[in-house]
Parts: C-alpha cells; structure tokens; sequence
C-alpha cells in the first residue's frame, strides 16, 4: 500500500474516532447545567427547560449561538452566553438582565430606552413617565434621578411632551401639585425655588408650579 494512501487511511480513521468520539460515545455528555445571572422572580429551571439543553446530550450536538439567540428573544434578557466545560460536562447558561429605570406605557424602560416586560416583581419606587417617545421618556427619567429625596417620595407621575417640556405631579400636604420643570438644566435652583415657593403662606393652596425660567417662576 502506498504511503500516501496510508496516510489518508489514518487521517479518516481518526477523523472517523473523533467524530465518534464527540458526537456519539457517552465520554463527551452533558452531566449538569447551571445558570448565572438570572434575576429574582425568574426560575433557573424555567430558563434550562426553555434551552432545551438536557442532561445526556451530547456536547458536541449543543449550539450555543442558536441557544443564545433563542432566550435572547426574552425581552428582559440584556445580554447572554452559553458555554461548555468539556472536561467536566457542565454546560453555563450566563444572563444579563436589563435594568429597569422607568415605566413607560404600561413595560419597564431601561437606561438604552429598549422596552421590558418585567422578569418578575415589580420594583418599587420607579416612576412611571407619560411621553411620546422612549427618548422623550428617558430625558424625564433622568430629572426624576436628580431630585432630592422627598420629592421623589411625593411623585405620582411624570409626563414630557420633549427634554424641555417634562411635568411632574406631586402629592404634597393633602394636595396635588403640577410642577413644570421644563427642561433638566438648573435642576438644582429649581427644587429650591419650589420649596421656598411652597414655604409662603400665600401659597398653601397653589395646585401649579411653572419653574421652567426659575428666577420668574408662575403659580396657580
């Protein structure tokens, strides 16, 4: 037998053991799968089950990218990977879950502006923004993470028509009050307008606040 066909012989020999090996031999199996990353409310199982990634398959049949693809379509899923431990036959599912930072038209906003459902429980103390746009949203967001502390705990929503146009009501001493913030610029001598405004006597039954221009600000 010639040399070079002795060679190829060994070459599809062991091309032929490899690929058994991999894709057929009980060595190369899955023996466990963990996840990472998945948020409360979201059970590890139900993201195994939705893999469908069982215990037994082979490793070399896994593709993790059709996998990563497929719970990506998860609305809350920010980012994920999937990876294969050869040795030890562990296959990780790691997850990254959006952040939610608002709600806007009944889902959850991220800082990105991509709309969410919730994985699980709600989060509290999220506001929840009226606009014409996730931008728009974001921009009233990005106010309602300036204000101090009080105000925050007073919100009942907040509404924007552009960045220079975002509103807030707010339940203050029994009574709910419109503020026009306008845009986020001068944030800080706004809120301290609002408070010496709310401090005068003459103003304990203002329902409107216009601190749009805060060194000439309007109340009703």
């Amino acid at each position: 037998m010639p040399l070079r066909t002795r060679i190829l012989l060994g070459i599809s020999v062991v091309f032929i053991a490899l690929t058994y090996l991999f894709a057929w031999s009980p060595v190369f199996t899955v023996k466990s799968i963990t996840t990472s990353g998945v948020p409360a409310g979201v059970s590890s199982k139900s993201i195994i089950a939705r893999s469908g990634i069982n215990v037994g398959d082979k490793l070399a049949r896994i593709e993790p990218r059709s996998i990563e693809k497929l719970l990506g379509e998860t609305s809350w899923v920010k980012s994920i990977t999937i990876s294969r431990d050869w040795i030890e036959g562990d296959v990780l599912i790691s997850m990254s879950a959006r952040t939610p930072v608002g709600l806007y038209r009944g889902k959850a906003i991220d800082g990105s502006g991509t709309l969410f459902d919730f994985p699980g429980k709600k989060v509290d103390g999220l506001p929840t923004v009226s606009a014409a746009t996730p931008d728009v949203g974001l921009a009233a967001i990005s106010l309602f993470s300036d204000l101090p502390g009080d105000l925050k705990e007073s919100l009942i929503s907040m509404s924007a028509r552009s960045d220079s146009s975002i509103n807030s009501w707010h339940r203050e001493s029994g009574r709910n009050i419109k503020i026009n913030w306008g845009s986020a610029k001068q944030l800080e001598l706004k809120v301290t307008v609002y408070k010496a405004l709310l401090a005068l006597p003459e103003n304990k039954l203002i329902r409107r606040v216009d601190l749009s221009a805060p060194h000439a600000p309007i109340v009703k």
